[in-house]
């Protein structure tokens, strides 16, 4: 409802406009203060009511009200005044107030009477104005079809206005309008608005009579109706948009026949909007495929945590580039980057803040590099560069030195700074290849190369590299069938104490008898197993064959008390203190004759796992052994916490004993410190008869190595130890 407001006091303004905003569908368009800005506000501004004070400075109230009604204005007019005597009622009455009240005692009343013009909403408002709004014919240029169904309504009725109204929030809005200027009016005052609340035709023979309209602004003023005959436009789901209506400024009725013509045009009305609806419908379901089709591609071709192409959008770029490259025989290079000290990121900082160092490493590979190029995320910390129309491979080292610089700068995440790097393998078309899964094989293979020189630094692809990758390739496929076919053997090296030139136990050495490369030792095949996934496998194998040897030098009565078993630290999570115990019980072993030789980075480098497991493993007796004592970080601290009960001293420290003064006071300084723990000591890698005598003078416990004997096959182990066992005697 539009409200005029005529009151000359501030006060009693801001407290009336406090009141009015009870009610949100009350929309105070304007106030004034004085007679001659009311009557003109009100005549300019067709509002439905009006609040109106007698007492203004300068002019009046009441010939406010005489001179808009002269001027045509039908707004509905409540007087709220400080002077209610019987006189000033009666003459605003006659002058057409709908009501005339105290301000000091009857505002409330005077605002309830306000209110109750506001027609009635229907149950379903919030859906019914959804579905309105889906039509999208509100405020829609005039049409043909509406316009033909709206005048032969006012044929078949004989009336001069026929209007298809839709019913908006505030409004009515003219979808037709034939006899009539306007194209909407206030909802407030809409004969429709009531017209919606019915299922079937509202007909008001003479509004003058009826209660609802007799004092309405379209009644009192232009276009001044008398007679309104409104059929509903329901949709099947059950919302009404509007009305297909007749008005008439003399009373009258329909005869039955007009009724019944109306409703049939008024369903004709409604199929239009249906049919409108479903072309919408359509439109939009088109437009829902061609957005979940455009999202499909991009979730198939992009990345979804950094937005780059992936693996996918990356090879059809190269592809394209590459066909452009052929036939302008152009240069393209393709590069390979793959994070350096990304892995301790996630592990110790969060996924979260891996993925945000991901995103920011997407960001400053893009700055790195020129429009036409295209950078990818293959996946993981892996990302992929192609680089068309480039020169040679020296411009495309060149971005790589951006690359690295821009990568070895700190990222600042969570308060601190996060330090990476990246190394980049680069392969150049045509000279290393003409297919995009070529180049990207042989860039990737120089980026290992870069990543096994040291990190932080560029390689590129070179016929060796190709070649040893090929080589590596033979040999895992080897290596798969050797597990399968059981070619892994063990050799084994006795453990002799300096003291009584006594056996104290033996080391297990895998080897692997490969068919046509014969014995090979292990460090020709176990970095492989690691970095390809067979480590596990060689371990159980491993544990396996050692414990099955152990068994059968105990029923030939050969005395080894204890054998030593190498693992790798990617084996030692999960299941692994299960695994060795089951292996324990199958071949009847005691878990004191088992000894677990570890990695000294690993026990103080990968967590509370390991540590957790060896702990379970060494309270059940197994002994847990520290391989390569000394070329690692651990400090006195970090190994009085952990759970061992011996340290191999490594053989870098034992080759130059005799002649290093560090190297020998490192070997005292490792004495000294197991025996205050209680630790047990191995010297490995003896090779000479100086070392032996200089280890046995600093009271070294237990040696091994060559100079005693090279590790053993089984049957040799007992020949050598019977042989030494007679040489004591």
């Amino acid at each position: 409802m539009k409200l005029i407001l005529v009151e000359d006091s501030e006060l009693i303004r801001g407290q009336l406009l406090h009141l009015l905003a009870r009610e949100a569908r009350i929309q105070v368009v304007g106030y004034a203060t004085e007679e001659e800005a009311a009557v003109a506000l009100i005549l300019a501004t067709a509002p439905d009511a009006v609040l109106l004070d007698l007492s203004l400075a300068p002019g009046s109230g009441l010939k406010v009200l005489e001179r808009i009604r002269a001027g045509g204005s039908g707004a509905r007019v409540l007087v709220l005044t400080n002077n209610t005597t019987p006189k000033l009622h009666e003459a605003c009455m006659e002058l057409g107030a709908a009501g005339v009240f105290d301000k000091s005692a009857d505002a409330d009343k005077c605002l309830a009477q306000l209110f109750s013009w506001l027609p009635p909403l229907p149950e379903n408002e919030s859906r019914r104005l959804e579905a309105l709004s889906s039509v999208r014919l509100l405020d829609s240029p005039e049409q043909e079809v509406f316009d033909n169904l709206a005048r032969l309504t006012a044929d078949v009725t004989e009336t001069p206005i026929a209007l298809i109204c839709l019913v908006d929030k505030d409004r009515q809005w003219f979808l037709s309008h034939i006899g009539l200027a306007a194209r909407e009016t206030s909802r407030s005052i809409a004969f429709c608005a009531h017209s919606i609340l019915q299922n079937e035709l509202m007909e008001v023979p003479d509004a003058t009579l009826d209660q609802r309209f007799c004092d309405n602004p379209l009644v009192v003023g232009k276009p001044y109706i008398r007679f309104y005959a409104g059929v509903p436009l329901v949709l099947p789901s059950g919302e009404a948009l509007g009305t297909l209506c007749v008005i008439d400024d003399h009373p009258r009725q329909l005869t039955a026949r007009q009724r019944q013509a109306i409703k049939t045009l008024a369903s004709s009305v409604l199929s239009e909007i249906e049919l409108r609806r479903r072309v919408i419908y359509l439109e939009q379901e088109v437009e829902r495929r061609r957005q979940a089709e455009a999202h499909i591609l991009h979730l198939a071709t992009r990345d979804p945590l950094t937005a780059l192409p992936n693996r996918s959008m990356l090879r059809d770029r190269l592809a394209q580039h590459l066909r452009l490259a052929l036939r302008g025989r152009g240069n393209l290079g393709v590069l390979f980057i793959d994070l350096d000290r990304f892995k301790p990121i996630n592990d110790t900082l969060g996924h979260d803040v891996g993925d945000d160092v991901l995103v920011m490493v997407a960001e400053r590979l893009n700055d790195c590099l020129r429009s036409s190029d295209t950078v990818g995320r293959l996946g993981g910390d892996e990302f992929a560069v192609v680089l068309p129309d480039i020169a040679g491979s020296a411009d495309a080292l060149l971005v790589t030195g951006k690359i690295i610089e821009a990568l070895n700068n700190p990222i600042y995440l969570k308060g601190q700074h996060i330090h990476i790097g990246a190394s980049i393998g680069v392969a150049m078309y045509p000279e290393h290849g003409s297919l995009g899964d070529q180049l990207l094989r042989h860039a990737d293979l120089a980026m290992y190369q870069a990543k096994h020189s040291g990190g932080g630094r560029a390689c590129l692809f070179s016929r060796q590299l190709s070649e040893h990758a090929e080589q590596m390739q033979g040999l895992e496929n080897d290596l798969r069938d050797a597990l399968v076919r059981r070619e892994l053997l063990l050799h084994f090296q006795p453990q002799i104490t300096l003291d009584q030139l006594s056996l104290c136990g033996v080391e297990a050495l895998v080897r692997w008898n490969h068919p046509h490369l014969g014995l090979l030792p292990p460090d020709h095949f176990i970095p492989l197993a690691e970095e390809r996934g067979f480590i596990d496998e060689i371990g159980r194998q491993v544990l396996d064959m050692a414990l099955t040897q152990l068994k059968a030098w105990d029923d030939m009565g050969v005395p080894v008390p204890r054998i030593a078993v190498n693992f790798a630290p990617s084996e030692i999570r999960d299941d692994f203190a299960e695994r060795v115990e089951a292996a324990l019980f199958r071949h009847s072993i005691a878990p004191h004759r088992l000894e677990l030789e570890i990695t000294e980075s690993m026990l103080f480098s990968d967590g509370v796992e390991p540590v957790s497991l060896l702990r379970r493993l060494r309270t059940h007796g197994v002994s847990i052994s520290i391989d390569d004592f000394g070329v690692g970080y651990s400090s006195l601290g970090q190994i009085r916490r952990m759970p061992i009960d011996s340290l191999k001293i490594d053989r870098s420290f034992i080759k130059e004993v005799e002649t290093s003064p560090h190297d020998l006071a490192i070997v005292k300084a490792v004495l000294t410190m197991a025996e205050s723990l209680g630790l047990r000591v191995v010297a490995e890698g003896v090779e000479g008869e100086g070392q032996m005598a200089l280890l046995q003078q600093v009271a070294c416990p237990c040696v091994q190595g060559d100079f005693l004997t090279c590790a053993l096959p089984p049957e040799e182990v007992v020949h050598w130890l019977k042989a030494f066992a007679a040489s004591g005697d």
